[in-house]
């Protein structure tokens, strides 16, 4: 008769190894990450949530500002090209502008972007707003959503681990103890990676802003003034950095940003 712990550890234990080898290398910043979602299908998946959300979105599909947001999101698809040749990035690029006050954009897989009227009005010039998009890129580049995909799937895996341990228990402690795991796992390890995320992907669009010949220094402004939007929010449960983190690690790395804003023949 195999034992439950038996199981377990073997469980356990293959989970491990798949981990160790679904890990790769994001372009940019050479962080080891964990992605076994393949990329046909996590781009079949965003195109398919990009048009469901168009769909019950209020779109913006002619003027000057649609004129200005495809001539920024060109020059920085050039310029993602450019700094991250082994990133595997889509040919085509969509971005929209949808009718919203709120001070938002968002990426999906597949090169999928959508950018608030509101943090266009907030963003104020060409620059902050080539910070914003390629912040957005950055999280392409990087294939965040795979990621959390990939470590939502193993984090499913390890509570049902945890619930096979918990069978000899009493159904209360069991409840109690899952709910626990549960509330641990997002706190302690999916909400940092998100954090981790945003941060990673402001590294990196503003690497691409700035060789693309937008003013990285923007994105200092910028962030100031979405301070002031977000006033009050505890980091440790967000999913975002609070605003003056952000603006302390844009702080950090803006020589190496300048240094390509100033040798990009794009300004």
């Amino acid at each position: 008769m195999i034992h439950w712990n038996t199981l377990i550890w073997g469980g356990i234990s293959g989970v491990v190894v798949f981990a160790v080898l679904a890990c790769s290398t994001v372009p940019g910043t050479d962080r080891e990450r964990l992605n076994f979602m393949p990329e046909s299908q996590m781009n079949q998946l965003g195109d398919q949530a990009f048009a469901s959300m168009l769909e019950q979105r209020d779109v913006v599909t002619s003027g000057s500002e649609v004129n200005r947001i495809d001539r920024i999101g060109h020059r920085l698809a050039q310029s993602a090209r450019q700094l991250y040749p082994s990133a595997s990035l889509p040919q085509e690029w969509e971005i929209v502008i949808i009718d919203d006050d709120t001070p938002n954009a968002f990426a999906l897989p597949g090169g999928s972007i959508g950018v608030h009227t509101g943090m266009i009005e907030l963003a104020e010039n060409d620059d902050a707003i080539g910070v914003v998009i390629g912040h957005e890129i950055g999280h392409v580049i990087a294939a965040h959503s795979a990621e959390r995909m990939s470590h939502q799937l193993l984090l499913a895996g390890g509570i049902a681990l945890g619930s096979a341990a918990l069978q000899d228990q009493d159904e209360g402690t069991r409840q109690v103890v899952l709910a626990a795991l549960g509330v641990g796992a997002s706190v302690g390890a999916m909400l940092p990676y998100s954090r981790l995320h945003e941060s990673e992907a402001d590294e990196l669009g503003l690497m691409i802003a700035a060789n693309a010949g937008f003013d990285p220094r923007e994105a200092v402004g910028l962030w100031q003034r979405m301070g002031k939007e977000n006033s009050g929010r505890l980091e440790f449960l967000s999913t975002h950095p609070l605003p003056r983190t952000r603006i302390e690690d844009f702080q950090a790395i803006m020589p190496r940003a300048m240094s390509l804003y100033r040798r990009s023949d794009r300004r």
